[in-house]
């Protein structure tokens, strides 16, 4: 068996046992969250949150394209702005870094 379906396999069976709804689009998805790490910055008009959080995800469950930079996705109904896209070739999984809508 390939590496890469290895490497789907068990990424399936973590999504069953900890994946979290997530929504992009219109496209309902099962991801793995980092845990989100709450801050604070300053901004003009006060401080502001600024929370961590990244998302693991298949790339087969994007059939047409896949999200890019400044696009908004909510995870658990919290919408979150896309602040990094990192997709290697030879991996299955799809990695979002995300930060506040107000970034």
């Amino acid at each position: 068996m390939p590496l890469e379906s290895d490497i789907l396999s068990d990424f399936q069976q973590l999504l069953s046992e900890h994946g979290v709804a997530a929504k992009w689009k219109t496209l309902d998805l099962l991801v793995l969250a980092s845990r989100v790490r709450g801050e604070q910055q300053i901004d003009l008009g006060g401080m502001v949150e600024s929370p961590d959080l990244s998302l693991r995800v298949a790339k087969a469950s994007f059939p047409d394209a896949l999200p890019k930079f400044g696009e908004r996705i909510e995870v658990d109904e919290v919408a979150y702005r896309i602040s990094k896209v990192s997709n290697h070739p030879r991996s299955p999984l799809l990695t979002l870094t995300l930060s506040s809508t107000d970034e």
